[in-house]
């Protein structure tokens, strides 16, 4: 009878198993959110850019001589070197990092971000949401993964965004871009636009648009075009949309 030999390897293996993940979990690490961090940034100049590779943020104009960053972070690690966040201002670069430093990972970020109000805003983001509202001088905001919400704006609006929503409300804005490779876009105007190009590869589009005349050009290679707003080929404002798979939709305001 081997049995007592068999049992004597299976708890052998099963104590190397719990030896090796204690040994695993030693490598890693945590980080523990015991409330959010705060800097300031001194900005010289009138622009700014906020690139960060992961977690959501939320950006205000606001009455400040710098810009005021509050940032959430915590984490574990269980293969590799303990979670860790980085900040700083590289000339008109806000850079905003999170690595968990490792493979077997779960960690959370997140970044409230407020900035002098005549500052020109840029964002760049690889993962996380993205919501900025009330700007004046215009906003560029791209995403490889994430929604995109943007609200009260002025001046001209570029947004793109990998596989996420694009959604903006309020807009008071001469120009506007949207573009999404994957995710549905909404748009909505306070005012009467100048140009609106809206393109996505897979997702519905609606655009909603105060009552005037527009040059309209949609196209769809899949999807349904529906629109009542007021058509003149030769106005001055102009409403270009384009889907590969998904349908259209251009309407007046209530």
């Amino acid at each position: 009878m081997n049995l007592p030999d068999v049992r004597s390897r299976t708890g052998a293996l099963a104590g190397g198993a719990l030896v090796a993940l204690g040994a695993l979990t030693a490598c890693g690490g945590s980080v523990d959110d015991d409330g959010p961090e705060k800097r300031d940034f001194a900005l010289t100049g009138g622009e700014l850019t906020i690139k960060r590779n992961s977690g959501d943020l939320e950006v205000r104009p606001a009455d400040v001589d710098q810009v005021e960053v509050t940032r959430w972070f915590s984490g574990w690690s269980a293969v590799g070197g303990k979670p860790k966040a980085s900040w700083e201002l590289d000339g008109a670069q806000l850079k905003l990092n999170a690595d968990c430093g490792a493979v077997i990972n779960d960690c959370t970020t997140r970044y409230e971000v407020r900035v002098p109000k005549d500052v020109a805003l840029s964002v760049e983001g690889d993962n996380g949401k993205t919501d900025a509202a009330g700007f004046g001088k215009g906003l560029r905001i791209s995403s490889d993964n994430g929604a995109v919400h943007v609200s009260d704006v002025t001046g001209d609006v570029a947004l793109r965004s990998g596989s996420g929503e694009l959604k903006a409300t309020g807009l008071d804005a001469g120009r506007v871009e949207a573009e999404s490779d994957n995710g549905k876009v909404d748009l909505s105007f306070a005012s009467v636009p100048d140009q609106v190009d809206v393109s996505t590869e897979n997702g519905e589009v609606t655009v909603e648009v105060p009552d005037a005349p527009y040059k309209v050009t949609t196209e769809t290679e899949n999807g349904d075009v529906q629109t009542d707003v007021p058509t003149d080929g030769n106005s001055a404002h102009a409403i270009s949309v384009r889907t590969e798979n998904g349908a259209i939709t251009l309407r007046t305001a209530d």
